[in-house]
């Protein structure tokens, strides 16, 4: 048996957990930064706070009470997606591993790798044997990736349908059909056999080097990867696909309905904004959570989604509003629930607690 490269009380493996922190410490601050440019000098340029907080006071307080119901709906479809995966998971650790997952992936630019580590952790100490929840994270992960993908091309397609012009979007757009139908493909092919898997993993292997070089990350071996997703996933995808499918939909598209709602407490939903353009400004700016600038998109994906909503005929004062209420009542809310569920966490770690599935 081979020595472990960096066992975890060895120098090499401190000084390895040392620099992963000062990575992440720098990456944070270059985050911050941006998100700090983005509201202080990026919004002003083109909306008026003073006037987007005046339409926040004017908000009627059965809107705000909407506004509660949505976030708490949101908070507890999200871990919906583990209990899919896993059949017979506690909703307890369903919940804890994905808020805790959420917190970190969005506390860090890029932090997706991290958190699909930490569900790890988290199903592991709760007694999910290893290979079911690196399934369950990959599928997950999967699902969210390919309806990050698809729904931009979706939207797209309804407002050449209701007569739109989209040649503002349609770059987005095709981005994003190209790479659903490369992911699709080649999720297709490593369900389909380990071989086949490791053969196209070789074959696509120098293109994925390429592109993680100009990005300055290193370039995973995507053949083992993808036998990795076919010897953990594949019985899980022929047997729960429909599960995965709706309770992954659902999580991705509530923060929409939190947007929905933040739109018609400011009396612009379901006019001007339609329903199609809610649709396809949040899914459009949701793209660029894809992209890890800042932590959580915030900041970039705030000023794609304002100016998409400016786009579709909304003064960009309460689009602006708009935004900021959906990031109180999403993002905030889910973060704070992440932090207390990482407590949670904690607590039953220092307590043994290991509730198993039934």
């Amino acid at each position: 048996m081979s020595a472990e490269p960096n066992p975890p009380g060895s120098k090499a493996g401190a000084a390895t957990g040392s620099r992963s922190w000062v990575k992440s410490a720098i990456l944070g601050g270059i985050g911050l930064v941006v998100i700090v440019a983005v509201f202080a000098f990026l919004f002003p340029k083109f909306a008026d706070y003073q006037q987007a907080f005046s339409s926040l006071r004017d908000m009627s307080p059965w809107w705000i009470a909407a506004l509660v119901l949505a976030a708490a709906a949101n908070v507890l479809v999200y871990p919906t997606t583990a209990e899919a995966a896993i059949p017979h998971l506690p909703f307890r650790v369903a919940f804890i591993s994905r808020q805790v997952s959420y917190l970190i992936s969005n506390v860090i630019p890029g932090g997706g790798a991290v958190a699909a580590g930490s569900q790890y952790a988290v199903l592991a100490n709760y007694g999910i044997a290893t290979p079911l929840a690196v399934a369950a994270v990959t599928a997950d992960a999967a699902w969210t990736f390919l309806i990050t993908l698809g729904a931009p091309s979706i939207a797209v397609a309804l407002l050449v349908i209701e007569g739109r012009s989209t040649a503002a979007y349609l770059t987005a757009a095709l981005i994003g059909l190209a790479a659903l139908v490369v992911a699709l493909v080649v999720m297709i092919v490593a369900l389909r056999s380990g071989d086949a898997a490791r053969r196209l993993g070789n074959a696509i292997q120098r293109p994925v080097t390429a592109v993680m070089r100009l990005i300055r990350r290193p370039a995973p071996d995507v053949g083992e990867s993808l036998v990795v997703f076919h010897d953990h996933a594949a019985d899980m995808v022929a047997r729960r696909w429909v599960r995965l499918t709706v309770t992954n939909i659902a999580a991705q598209f509530m923060p929409m309905v939190i947007l929905g709602a933040a739109l018609a407490a400011l009396g612009r939903f379901p006019h001007p904004i339609t329903l199609v353009e809610l649709f396809a400004a949040y899914s459009i700016a949701s793209l660029l959570t894809s992209v890890p600038l800042t932590p959580g998109g915030l900041g970039t994906v705030d000023a794609a989604l304002i100016g998409l909503l400016v786009a579709f005929g909304l003064d960009s004062s309460t689009a602006l509003a708009a935004d900021l209420i959906w990031r109180v009542f999403w993002t905030l809310i889910q973060l704070a629930v992440g932090l207390g569920s990482f407590g949670w966490y904690t607590w039953d770690r220092r307590r043994g607690r290991h509730p198993q599935p039934a």
